[in-house]
């Protein structure tokens, strides 16, 4: 893969807590050691999220709002951030405006609507990547939500989606395009933890703990077809009050692990007999292909996602209706008949899903469609 040459600074304008965004941020860190990415965020901790910027990464601070937010997350705690999120929006602009003056032709690349918002109203020119259930769900739900994404999303030089489902949402709600481009996985870091010394047996859940993806269902199937199995619980965000509602169902064997370190989630697939992800919607969920490369059979519930896969991929899948009976019997009954068998990913797997090769796309055909200096 040839290297990018000094191209103009890209600023990534988003959650300084999400993984999502970080890993966009660390791959760009990656293809331009000479010339680093920047990150501009209004958040970096709150709400018992875990650091996950370093002391060596160049980041623009708006005004943090850290030290206005709750310190566990729960339902109240997110309406509050939203609503505290909207009060500082017209002093976002100010700052941010401050903030691009600094940089000649910058390239903004804005991850999630609200910062797509923000870039709206004070970038010439920028790129906006929507979450899955921005185009998904919350328009669909919300008139006031589809306004404010249709305001968001009406000047943005190129945007970017993570599947085709999305894609189409977009055109339908706002007749607008995109361009797909896959989440990468760390595949680097992933075949540098793997051996064929492992041995795999546990029961891993590693969605959100919230009702979107379906853990009363998980626990209520392995009450009835597995109860001595014990389940380990990662999950990237939690909604308190749900987690809460379900705790008659988690038995002293079960492993709450909360938010993991990408490494520390790679170990953990790599010693999972069957996974679970088993949301009531999904985009592309790149957890789900990040089990796959670490060697993990997966129940999943179906989404247009799935039809998109290599077929590789789509071999290590056990697509379940959490709503039958004996879905999750079936599903351990499956990864014991595969899980043995070692995933080899395809060339195809790796050109769609390698992190690196999916950011190499927006410095080589996204971010030099709408900037005057070239690329080499």
């Amino acid at each position: 893969m040839r290297p990018v040459n000094h191209p103009p600074v890209v600023l990534f304008l988003g959650n300084g807590r999400s993984y999502h965004t970080l890993d966009w941020f660390r791959s760009a860190q990656k293809l331009n050691p000479d010339n680093q990415p920047v990150l501009i965020t209004d958040l970096i901790v709150g709400e018992s999220f875990k650091k996950l910027i370093t002391e060596n990464d160049l980041v623009r601070k708006l005004l943090i709002l850290d030290k206005f937010l709750f310190k566990k997350q729960c339902r109240l705690g997110d309406i509050w951030r939203n609503i505290l999120k909207l009060l500082a929006f017209p002093i976002q602009i100010v700052k941010l405006r401050r903030i691009l003056k600094t940089y000649e032709n910058p390239i903004v690349h804005a991850h999630a609507m609200y910062y797509i918002a923000l870039a709206r109203f004070t970038a010439d020119k920028y790129v906006a990547t929507p979450q899955g259930s921005e185009l998904l769900v919350r328009p669909y739900k919300s008139l006031a939500y589809r306004f404010f994404s249709d305001v968001a999303l009406a000047r943005a030089s190129r945007i970017t989606v993570d599947s085709s489902a999305m894609q189409k949402s977009l055109r339908n709600l706002f007749n607008l395009d995109a361009q797909v481009v896959q989440n990468g996985v760390d595949l680097d870091s992933i075949m540098s933890l793997r051996s064929t010394g492992i041995t795999r047996n546990n029961l891993v859940s590693i969605r959100g703990f919230s009702s979107n993806y379906q853990i009363d269902l998980l626990l209520k199937a392995r009450e009835k077809d597995a109860p001595d199995t014990p389940i380990h619980f990662c999950y990237p965000f939690v909604e308190a009050e749900y987690k809460d509602s379900l705790k008659n169902s988690i038995i002293d064997k079960d492993k709450d692990l909360g938010r993991l370190d990408r490494l520390d989630l790679y170990k953990l697939l790599l010693s999972a007999k069957l996974v679970i992800s088993i949301p009531s919607s999904d985009s592309s969920p790149r957890s789900v292909y990040e089990a796959i490369f670490c060697n993990c059979i997966v129940a999943v519930t179906n989404g247009a996602w799935i039809s998109q896969l290599p077929k590789c991929m789509f071999s290590r899948l056990i697509v379940v209706d959490p709503y039958s009976e004996f879905w999750l019997r079936d599903a351990l009954a499956f990864a014991n008949a595969c899980a043995d068998i070692p995933y080899v990913p395809s060339s195809q797997a790796i050109d769609l899903f390698d992190q690196k090769r999916s950011m190499q796309k927006f410095y080589e055909e996204i971010y030099p469609s709408f900037t005057s200096i070239g690329y080499s």
